[in-house]
């Protein structure tokens, strides 16, 4: 019950229902409108305030903290912004982040990577392909394609990109399924996916960091035109 309310108390501020230095409404009025008890609801707030989205002082009560302290990186925080607007910033701000690294951990997979790395790799390859070819469910090919990207952050053998892949594996995996469940030519898709694949199998680290930026542009700018302005104020 307590992730309940904290899930929805969560959205409800991410999505501005309740913006910075507001104050959350009373205990014994979050408590009716959830049909929690008081320990319940202690503990949702207590998860709020682990991820920086809320402060409690025994002076001011419950306030919502400015965007800038919030712990963007939880998963749940990330899930909660991506659930409640889809806009520009957001995808410009997932996209900005990728680039910082998963081309690196490309160039990494293709050095360092294992034969096991490889191979995991290669399969979540195939699996992509054959569901872009058999016409499988948008769930199927998505998930392929995180599975992908997270194998070849896995193969970098860098324990801070690991850590970053795992924190922003939500985003990965809406932005993943919009990509699939808006892609007019599959080929080429699978064509960009399969250039990062015989790069890092190759063992030809720059060649792998390359296609892997050109696989994100054009990812991002697929997704560019299905955002909603973000909004302002």
């Amino acid at each position: 019950m307590s992730a309940q309310v904290s899930n929805s108390l969560g959205m409800r501020i991410v999505s501005g229902e309740f913006r910075p230095h507001d104050s959350l409404p009373i205990e014994s009025e979050l408590c009716q409108t959830y049909g929690v008890s008081r320990t319940t609801l202690r503990e949702a707030i207590k998860s709020l305030a682990g991820k920086r989205l809320i402060e409690v002082s025994p002076k001011t009560g419950t306030r919502v903290l400015p965007f800038g302290e919030w712990n963007l990186l939880d998963r749940d925080v990330l899930a909660w912004r991506l659930q409640a607007q889809f806009d520009a910033k957001i995808v410009e701000d997932i996209f900005e982040m990728r680039m910082c690294f998963e081309p690196r951990a490309s160039h990494l997979a293709a050095r360092d990577g294992t034969a096991e790395d490889h191979a995991a790799i290669e399969r979540h390859f195939r699996q992509l392909a054959r569901a872009y070819e058999e016409k499988q469910p948008v769930k199927v090919s998505s998930e392929a394609a995180l599975e992908f990207h997270l194998a070849i952050i896995t193969a970098s053998h860098n324990g801070l990109f690991v850590t970053i892949g795992a924190a922003v594996k939500s985003a990965l995996r809406v932005s993943s399924e919009m990509q699939q469940r808006h892609a007019t030519t599959p080929s080429e898709d699978v064509a960009l996916h399969d250039a990062v694949r015989t790069a890092i199998m190759g063992r030809q680290p720059e060649a792998a960091a390359a296609a892997m930026a050109r696989l994100l542009e054009a990812s991002h700018a697929r997704l560019l035109p299905l955002t909603t302005e973000p909004k302002r104020g």
